[in-house]
């Protein structure tokens, strides 16, 4: 069905996306920093220039933090 080929298209991203990032990796291990990745992207994806500029903003809006913290989330 012609209105269905968008959800057929992010299913396919998603499965391949998780499915090499399991086999390159751990999933267990990075399966949420994967996912959130996914969902930032799906989230902005009518607004592919921002894609470049709003990572960029949100790291510099962000507060300082020693490194062993951001390694540990």
């Amino acid at each position: 069905m012609p209105q269905f080929k968008w959800v057929n298209t992010v299913l396919g991203n998603l499965k391949a996306m998780l499915s090499g990032a399991y086999k390159s990796f751990g999933c267990a291990k990075y399966a949420d920093r994967y996912l959130g990745a996914f969902a930032y992207r799906f989230n902005r994806r009518f607004d592919l220039a921002g894609l470049v500029v709003r990572p960029i903003v949100d790291v510099s809006r962000g507060k300082a933090a020693p490194e062993r913290v951001i390694r540990h989330a």
